[in-house]
């Protein structure tokens, strides 16, 4: 037996080495191979979603004032695979913060072609504490630390069976006072002063006017009441007579609903047509009200939707002081 000479020694070497090489570059190239196929589904889920953080905003364009139902136009179709915000209105009003009232209408449009979801092409009004067993937990953090009168776009995806769209959803925090402009002389029978408790009412002595009266005293510029809405509304309501506050929201500072089929007659004709951020002093004679008195009131009109929609009506047609 004889042993391998120098030269043969450094040829096995060299082909183990050659081997080796050849070996690592099959990892390497089965490691990229893999590492792309991961990148490619990654960015299917998460980034064809319009790519870039910009490119989504860019894409969505929302325009019409806060209170009113948004317009929204999309230059191509936008896909999300986590929820995404962003304030595009800053309002001048309360700020919200946790457990305060919270009131939003929110507008939904299809990611991809921009249709108008939102039953009968007006917004949902939500009502309560800003907590989460109210609301959404994602709205939630969006629109906690936002002031009333903002508007916020929240993009987010959506499951129908096995299909993923995109949702928008263009959020209005309301207002939960009159917003609108204050009307310098409004004219008419009753003097209203704001308090800290509320509108506080008076008149000249005399008797009160035989037919219904209506004074703007602020005039907004949200959307319309219907004749079949229900309306969330901050009242008090008084006597001619005596000037005694009966009722009054703003002892709780809750607004509360009312639907305008079942409303007093008075309240119907007052309100209809009238624009959310409004407010009005009414004087309602007793053949339209619900009593044998005259009565006053002042009535701020906070939002307004359809009958069926998220707001159940709390203001109930009973006795001479409801509405």
């Amino acid at each position: 037996y004889s042993l391998p000479s120098r030269t043969a020694r450094r040829n096995t070497l060299s082909r183990r080495i050659l081997r080796f090489w050849r070996e690592m570059l099959a990892v390497i190239f089965i490691v990229v191979v893999v590492a792309t196929v991961i990148i490619v589904v990654y960015n299917r889920e998460d980034g064809a979603e319009t790519t870039t953080e910009e490119s989504w905003v860019d894409r969505i364009h929302v325009s019409g004032s806060v209170g009113r139902i948004p317009t929204l136009s999309l230059s191509g179709p936008v896909s999300v695979a986590s929820s995404k915000m962003i304030e595009l209105e800053t309002g001048n009003g309360r700020e919200i913060t946790a457990d305060s009232p919270l009131i939003v209408s929110i507008t939904s449009f299809d990611g991809e072609t921009g249709q108008l979801l939102s039953a009968e092409g007006r917004g949902r009004v939500q009502v309560g504490s800003a907590n989460s067993e109210t609301f959404d937990p994602t709205l939630l953090d969006g629109v906690i630390g936002k002031t009333e009168g903002s508007r916020v776009l929240f993009v987010r995806p959506v499951s129908s069976g096995t299909d993923r769209k995109t949702e928008l959803n263009v959020v209005d925090i309301m207002h939960s006072a009159a917003s609108g402009e204050a009307v310098e002389d409004p004219g008419g029978p009753l003097k209203v002063t704001m308090t800290e408790t509320g509108p506080n009412i008076a008149h000249e002595d005399g008797d009160p006017p035989s037919t219904l009266t209506v004074q703007t005293l602020v005039r907004g510029d949200g959307q319309q009441v219907q004749s079949e809405d229900n309306v969330l509304v901050q009242y008090v309501t008084a006597s001619w007579g005596d000037s005694v506050v009966h009722e009054s929201t703003w002892w709780t500072g809750v607004p509360q609903v009312l639907n305008m089929k079942s409303a007093m007659p008075g309240v119907r004709v007052a309100l209809l047509d009238q624009r959310v951020g409004t407010r009005v002093a009414i004087t309602i004679p007793p053949e339209q009200a619900s009593g044998d008195a005259t009565l006053t009131m002042v009535v701020d009109i906070i939002a307004t939707e359809p009958e069926g929609g998220t707001l159940t009506p709390s203001v109930a047609y009973n006795e001479e002081t409801a509405l």
